[in-house]
Parts: C-alpha cells; sequence; structure tokens
C-alpha cells in the first residue's frame, strides 16, 4: 500500500478528498491555455524562423537581390569544397578540444564546489559566474594582454631575465584558451548539480570497501554525475563552435571558424543563400550533439538503474 502523503491528509488521519474530474486544474482546456503562449513564441521565434532559413538556403544567389526564389543545391554542393571542409574540420576540432578542456578542468572543480562547506561554495561559485557577466569581446582583448608577443607573461619573463617564449597568438591554442574561459562554467554548474544529489552515504561505503580515492571518483561519481556532465559537454562544445569574435581576435585568419564565414558571407559578401547553408549545417551537427548527450544520459541512467538493482541483490542476500 502507497504511504500518503502529509500534505494530501486532513485531521484525523484521513486522505483528502480528490478533486472531482473535469476541475479547473485538470481540464484539458486549462493545460492548452498554460501552454498556448509558449507554443505561440516557439513557433514565431524558432520554427517559422528556422523553416525561413531552410528555404532561403535552396535559393540562388543573386549579386543585387541577394536572393531569388530558384531552387538549387549548389550552396550545398559548396560546402563540400576543400576551403569550407577544412573550415567545419577545424570548427570540430576546437569544440571538441575546448569542451575536453573543460570536462578536465571542471568535473573536479563541481566535485570540490559540491563537497566544500557554504562559505566556499559562495565563494567559488561567484569567482565561477563573475567573467560571464562581462562581454566576450573584452575577455578576448584581456587574453590578448595576457598571451601576446608582448603580453603580461613575456613581459614578466623578460624582467627576469629571459626570453619571450609564449608565441600563442594566432594559432588555434590561443582561441581553445579563450574558448576554456568561456565554456566552463556552462559545464561546471549542470555537473555541480548532479554531483550535489549523490549521497555522501555512497562515497562513504566505497571507502569503507578499501576503494581509493581514485577508483571512488571513476566508479561511483563519474557514472552517477554523467548525465549532468554530458548537458555540460553539450552546452559548452554548442557555444564553442559558434562563437565568433573570439576566433577572429584570437585566431586570425589561420583559424577562422564557421560561425566567422557565416558571418563574412552574410554582411560582406551578402550571399544569404550560402550563409544560410552553412547555418542549416551548423544546427545539424547540434542537433547531431544533443541526439549523442541523450544517448549518453540514458546510458547512464540505465547503469545506475542496474547498480542499484545488484545493491539490492546483494543487501538481500
Amino acid at each position: 500500500m502507497r504511504p500518503t502523503s502529509i500534505s494530501s491528509r486532513v485531521e484525523g488521519g484521513a486522505p483528502a478528498p480528490r478533486p472531482p474530474r473535469g476541475a479547473a486544474g485538470d481540464a484539458p482546456s486549462a493545460r492548452v491555455w498554460l501552454s498556448g503562449p509558449y507554443v505561440v513564441l516557439l513557433l514565431v521565434a524558432l520554427v517559422v524562423p528556422l523553416a525561413h532559413l531552410g528555404a532561403i538556403s535552396i535559393f540562388t544567389h543573386h549579386p543585387r537581390l541577394m536572393f531569388v526564389a530558384e531552387p538549387t543545391l549548389e550552396n550545398y554542393a559548396r560546402l563540400l569544397q576543400p576551403y569550407y571542409l577544412e573550415v567545419l574540420v577545424r570548427t570540430l576540432r576546437i569544440g571538441l578540444v575546448t569542451t575536453l578542456c573543460c570536462m578536465v578542468l571542471g568535473v573536479p572543480l563541481a566535485y570540490w564546489l559540491a563537497r566544500c562547506g557554504p562559505t566556499a561554495l559562495g565563494i567559488g561559485l561567484f569567482l565561477l559566474v563573475m567573467p560571464m557577466m562581462v562581454s566576450t569581446v573584452v575577455r578576448a582583448f584581456g587574453w590578448m594582454i595576457i598571451l601576446g608577443r608582448n603580453g603580461v607573461i613575456n613581459q614578466i619573463s623578460v624582467g627576469l631575465g629571459f626570453e619571450r617564449w609564449l608565441f600563442v597568438m594566432n594559432t588555434e591554442t590561443a582561441v581553445v584558451i579563450a574558448l576554456v574561459q568561456i565554456c566552463l562554467p556552462l559545464l561546471v554548474l549542470p555537473t555541480l548539480a548532479s554531483i550535489e544529489r549523490i549521497p555522501r552515504s555512497l562515497e562513504e561505503a566505497a571507502a569503507n570497501l578499501g576503494a581509493s580515492p581514485v577508483q571512488l571518483f571513476r566508479r561511483v561519481i563519474l557514472p552517477l554525475a554523467a548525465p549532468g556532465i554530458a548537458s555540460g559537454a553539450v552546452l559548452a562544445f554548442l557555444v564553442a563552435i559558434g562563437v565568433v569574435v573570439t576566433p577572429a581576435l584570437m585566431g586570425g585568419r589561420g583559424s577562422r571558424m564557421i560561425g566567422n564565414e557565416i558571418y563574412d558571407q552574410l554582411i560582406t559578401a551578402l550571399n544569404w543563400p550560402f550563409a544560410s547553408a552553412m547555418a542549416i549545417a551548423l544546427i545539424a551537427i547540434v542537433l547531431g550533439a544533443v541526439i549523442a548527450s541523450r544517448a549518453a544520459a540514458a546510458a547512464a541512467e540505465r547503469f545506475r538503474r542496474e547498480a542499484a538493482r545488484r545493491r539490492a541483490s546483494a543487501g538481500g542476500a
């Protein structure tokens, strides 16, 4: 018999009567009215613009009118040219490297924040979130001052009697460094929420059974925090592959990403159909990343249920 919640009881211990069927809170019309504004906003702000973008992507470019309604697949075929394939591969590479660096730095940080005291948690969250209040352009210029040929690091090196040794500006490394600083909070916050829901008793039980800290982290924390890590990794990856300003300032011409190409085709060349085709390709990549994240979360949930079943079987034995 299922226990009755405290909120569902009245004086005397008898369960509260259920509202009659068709009441305002249960009526389908009430749910429709509540979800109606969101559906309208979704149609106006997402579905219609995406449909318009997809339509423009198959139109023909016109040098004076920007595009004419003559269907063609030339815009998508152009994406297969070596230069644009190189840009696409570079975008994916920078996005993946940025995401991996965020995971390496962010998961231990999220674990520490989840297990530290309230004072340290408040200070850590403040330091983590505060850079998000600053413009991406300002942060990119800050990294240029730090990492430049005559930047802070090289100036300190020269002041100590050494030669300049840091030459990462206008390379993919500089872009990744700046993107990790931008994307790190996006991975830490969902991971922190997942780790906070893990009972400390599981860690204590694993330690009592002889698990080392590394084994505890790898076999207990990581599997149970996988949904949050996957969500944060997707957010970091999506932001990393869609940036425009950071690679333009930090990477130069040799580290152009697909966002830079979309901007140039849209603003400079006025080739809206080709820019739309690149945007559709980027959206397809985003959808693939979301699907992969959901698959990873489902696998983690299956692992959690299997672990719970095994613990229950061991306890019953």
